[in-house]
């Protein structure tokens, strides 16, 4: 027989699911711009009579103790409640008034100030390491550490945490495009042994003068490169449109990438362990 869940194992995966999120808002804080855009959504619910909990569900602090899934009550389904009372306008109404009451029991607007607070005040500070010192700079990497302390207990809605990994993901296709492509010229076309590519490109992608070497080189596809040198060059151009949009170099955009690649796949294996425990509670 295989032994069923704990209450405390449950609460151990769900603890890990927790961790692989707040590593990947950890990650995204490194992303230029995408701090600004969660900050600039909680101005506007906050400003325009919005609801918190169109940003944010609460918090995920590493000390708290998580309850397991199993102990929490399912979510009221406000259109359920209202079909139920279809036939009757003053249930329609109250069902209108329960629904706000359940908005209201949302995220804490007086903790969710001190923490958006927190995190804006941060962020105008880490704004001014990086003008002054650099990214590369000891002192503007420990204000990004510090902000991404900050933003990591966020726990963002969906559509919000989904929007933000789509933004860090979508600069890393934009560079692998453009990669594959310098790739294909000098491998696929000009002849370059793979292996040479893989080990003299790494560190280059956006220095214009790379393929001047291999067009001068000894090699058998040096007259090839030569002739592919415009097409080269102009894909790393797009890779240093691609650094001056985001703030990032390369390997900044990769690293971010990995780190975010890392948390996602921390949750989703734990994410899994808690569904293969489930079925085996539904089927024992």
């Amino acid at each position: 027989t295989v032994e069923l869940l704990t209450r405390e194992g449950e609460i151990e995966i769900a603890k890990r699911i927790e961790e692989g999120i707040r590593e990947v808002m950890g990650a995204i804080a490194r992303f230029p711009g995408t701090v600004d855009h969660i900050l600039s959504e909680y101005t506007r619910v906050t400003s325009e009579g919005g609801r918190l909990s169109d940003v944010l569900s609460g918090y995920i602090d590493p000390d708290d103790g998580i309850a397991p899934p199993a102990e929490v009550p399912p979510p009221v389904d406000p259109k359920a409640v209202k079909a139920e009372g279809a036939d009757d306008d003053e249930e329609e109404s109250a069902d209108s008034s329960d629904e706000e009451d359940e908005v209201e029991s949302g995220p804490d607007p007086i903790i969710a100030q001190q923490r958006f607070g927190a995190v804006s005040d941060q962020m105008e500070i880490t704004r001014k390491a990086l003008k002054k010192f650099g990214r590369d700079d000891k002192h503007a990497i420990a204000e990004l550490v510090a902000l991404a302390e900050l933003f990591m207990p966020i726990k963002l809605v969906p559509k919000q945490f989904e929007g933000l990994v789509e933004r860090v993901r979508g600069a890393l296709e934009r560079l692998r495009a453009q990669e594959r492509a310098i790739m294909q010229l000098c491998v696929r076309d000009a002849r370059m042994p793979r292996a040479d590519f893989l080990r003299q490109f790494p560190g280059h992608e956006v220095d214009e003068s790379w393929t001047d070497g291999l067009a001068k080189g000894k090699g058998k596809y040096a007259e090839a490169i030569g002739r592919l040198q415009p097409d080269i060059q102009r894909c790393q151009q797009k890779l240093s449109a691609l650094e001056e949009e985001t703030g990032l170099k390369i390997a900044e955009i990769k690293g971010i990438n990995r780190r975010m690649s890392i948390g996602e796949a921390k949750a989703r294996r734990a994410k899994k362990e808690m569904v293969e425990a489930n079925l085996r509670l539904v089927i024992s």
